[in-house]
């Protein structure tokens, strides 16, 4: 009888051992998720207000990059949107290796963002225009540094692939426009006379108005955004 005692308490004992180490374990592993759900939304937490650049006036210039894809064969949609600034009496810097080849990017990662980060850097750039999308902005994110950037705010034009670089633009504090590329004038310019309009509208800072079919299924009254 006197064994099976013994034996019960250091059965119990054991138990009690183990269970001391499951809990504290499990209180250490919540509170590192704790902490660290914490950190990650401090760090990717966007700015309440965002930043906005200075509007474009004439004289300004407007840098061309490719930050993603490969411009193979596309020097003249990237010149004819040389003579669009120009003709809205902007200047066009292109970047070095815009017309550079890495596979499917438009140079290797480092030119791309050697590109880009001149741009960012330049006080005398006012907007930063992608020439494309595809693939390729996510690989240089991690590269780039926005401290002159936030002395001298630009807007970054783009969409598809460069809404990765929005997003950390806006993560950073400021606004930026998802707005028609390079390549995009390609398409024949009837049909995307609207989207250079209202391009070159938000470019300037000029109101821009919507005026939208209407259906059976609205609802009337008024809203802001």
């Amino acid at each position: 009888m006197k064994k099976n005692v013994h034996l019960q308490k250091a059965v119990f004992m054991t138990f009690k051992a183990h269970f001391i180490s499951i809990v504290f374990a499990l209180a250490l592993l919540l509170s590192c998720n704790g902490y660290a759900q914490k950190n990650t939304n401090n760090a990717t937490q966007m700015k309440p207000e965002l930043i906005q650049p200075l509007f474009l006036k004439a004289g300004d210039t407007v840098a061309i990059v490719a930050p993603s894809g490969i411009l193979k064969s596309r020097e003249g949609e990237v010149q004819q949107a040389v003579r669009l600034l120009e003709s809205w009496g902007l200047n066009a810097s292109v970047g070095k290796h815009v017309f550079s080849k890495s596979n499917h990017f438009a140079g290797s990662d480092e030119q791309r963002c050697e590109d880009l980060q001149n741009a960012m850097d330049d006080p005398k750039i006012s907007a930063i225009w992608c020439a494309r999308g595809g693939y390729g902005t996510v690989r240089i994110l991690d590269q780039l540094d926005y401290t002159e950037f936030k002395k001298h705010p630009k807007w970054l034009i783009g969409y598809s692939d460069i809404t990765a670089l929005h997003n950390q633009v806006h993560n950073e504090g400021f606004q930026s426009l998802h707005a028609i590329m390079c390549v995009s004038l390609s398409t024949v310019e009837t049909e995307i006379t609207q989207s250079i309009e209202t391009f070159k509208a938000a470019l300037f800072g000029n109101p821009i108005n919507y005026n939208l079919k209407g259906s059976v299924y609205n609802r009337v009254g008024e809203s802001t955004g």
